[in-house]
């Protein structure tokens, strides 16, 4: 009688080999079509629990490790965020796909490709949201205004009347204008600060009445500036 020539099965193997004989299938039907004797099935089935421990590990590693190094990225990529916030740069979605592709590839995790899924769930991982911006309302003191509405105003509104009344106001034109909305942390004041410093300042001013309108006050820049 010849001897049976020993099979070597993979950890892949042993896994489909148990699924099946905990699903019914007998150890002979299973020895046939693996061309092994019955002895090396029971044995398979005798090891189960270290062979799915093993099974288990070997399946989990590579999900692990991408899941590591996605975060990697995922760090990388909100401290990026909270840099630009605090600059009050104005941020956008494709900014942040491109932002984490190079931090991606600047990990060497060549498989990584940014899709706008991922930014949706990073940016609900980090409870960022959308927001417009508000010009330079940082810089301007909400209490101060709204007491000289209050205590003020009404006094001087009444020694006038609407034509006399004049309301001015300056505005900066930007000729690298950056978005005027950005994505910020849920809560977060959405403001931008002096978004460049290619500008120029225009003053426009007008009556209450509407009926005069003054001529635009423009300030540029000289290339020689002059003392005065």
């Amino acid at each position: 009688m010849s001897s049976q020539r020993r099979k070597a099965f993979t950890i892949e193997e042993k896994g489909a080999i148990i699924c099946r004989l905990e699903n019914g299938e007998s150890n002979s039907c299973l020895a046939k079509e693996f061309g092994v004797g019955h002895s090396t099935i029971s044995m398979i089935f005798k090891n189960k629990n270290r062979i799915k421990q093993s099974f288990n590990s070997n399946v989990l590693k590579p999900k692990r490790l991408r899941k590591s190094r996605q975060e990697n990225v995922d760090q990388a990529l909100i401290q990026w965020f909270i840099n630009m916030r605090n600059k009050g740069i104005p941020v956008s979605g494709p900014m942040l796909q491109e932002k984490a592709n190079g931090f991606a590839a600047r990990f060497g995790i060549l498989d990584f490709n940014c899709s706008a899924s991922w930014i949706s769930r990073f940016k609900v991982r980090h409870n960022i949201v959308a927001g417009k911006i508000v010009g330079e309302s940082s810089s301007v003191d909400q209490n101060s205004t709204t007491n000289w509405l209050i205590s003020v105003w009404p006094n001087l509104r009444r020694q006038f009347s609407d034509d006399e009344i004049f309301n001015a106001d300056e505005t900066g034109l930007f000729y690298k204008l950056m978005p005027d909305k950005t994505l910020k942390f849920k809560g977060e004041k959405c403001s931008g600060g002096k978004l460049s410093k290619d500008r120029i300042t225009v003053m426009v001013a007008a009556n209450m009445s509407g009926t005069e309108k003054k001529k635009l006050l423009i300030i540029g820049k000289s290339q020689k500036t002059k003392m005065f």
